[in-house]
């Protein structure tokens, strides 16, 4: 999935670190009557320790919907749609999108915990739903050749919200949330909120000039309430969408042209030897292509 030019979803925020663009302090209550929460104020949660004591809460659920009981690595498996929107066009999807990924979370000392995630995944044609090499652009009606990706991540989740693991580097802002975001019919919902701004660059030897860049990584992950009272040493179950808001990749031919694109994807949370949660093609392929992810 990709975020800005021809790097992957997020893949730019293997190398983000030190320069923050004002990032949030995150709190929110247990919503433990479905009701919906998100970033407190001091004032609204009724003072500091109470601010504290809501941010903690909800680290602590975020972490346990999205690693196993030992902490060992998980397997995410997603599959969704690319759906290009150029100014003044209707939005149109253009290629399926099929991956997979490996995370691991890692306590610190300090309370944060360091997430690494490692993914890969297929610009697929729409029809046939296996990875293409061509594909058509609709709006312009010419075929482009297609950019698959393989995308490390590094990231630090805090009581104060997502802080980039490694230096950031030249020209991007980037600012991280961690919410929560709502309750319905004993489903609880948390999300994980990456936005991110890449400056513009001058015309330099080969490369030509390009305007600011953006992308919105928005992700939601659900799980039923009841799972929270499961013994700590219980699997949590937990579900994800992703919407991510990006301008265009390279590869779609749009260079210059305003408009988005959003990638739509579904997944789930699976143990690694689950191997009956990943297609035998995707397996396969991605086995092929990258043999040490999966190992």
């Amino acid at each position: 999935m990709e975020l800005l030019d021809a790097t992957p979803r997020r893949g730019v925020l293997a190398g983000l670190g030190a320069m923050l663009v004002a990032p949030p302090l995150l709190t929110a209550d247990r919503g433990d009557q479905g009701g919906v929460s998100g970033v407190l104020s001091s004032t609204q949660s009724g003072g500091v320790a109470a601010e504290r004591s809501n941010a903690a809460d909800l680290l602590r659920d975020f972490i346990r919907m999205r690693t196993a009981p030992d902490l060992a690595p998980v397997l995410w498996v997603y599959s969704g749609v690319l759906v290009v929107k150029p100014d003044g066009e209707v939005a149109r999807p253009v290629a399926r999108i099929e991956g997979l990924s490996r995370s691991r979370a890692t306590p610190r000392p300090d309370g944060s915990w360091l997430w690494e995630l490692d993914e890969a995944g297929y610009y697929c044609d729409l029809e046939s739903g296996r990875p293409a090499t061509e594909l058509l652009n609709p709006f312009t009606g010419v075929t482009v050749k297609t950019k698959h990706y393989r995308s490390p991540q590094a990231l630090s989740f805090t009581r104060a919200g997502i802080v980039p693991a490694n230096p950031l580097p030249p020209g991007i802002d980037f600012r991280g949330e961690i919410t929560r975001l709502a309750e319905v019919a004993g489903t609880v919902a948390l999300t994980e909120d990456l936005y991110v701004k890449m400056a513009a660059r001058a015309t330099s030897g080969e490369q030509p000039a390009r305007p600011p860049r953006y992308a919105a990584s928005l992700a939601t992950f659900t799980t039923l309430r009841r799972n929270f009272a499961l013994p700590q040493g219980a699997w949590i179950d937990c579900q994800f969408n992703y919407t991510t808001l990006n301008s265009f990749v390279e590869w779609l031919g749009l260079a210059g042209k305003g408009g988005v694109q959003d990638m739509r994807i579904v997944g789930i949370k699976c143990r690694m030897d689950d191997r009956d949660a990943v297609p035998e093609w995707l397996r396969a392929r991605v086995k092929a292509d990258h043999p040490d992810l999966l190992a």
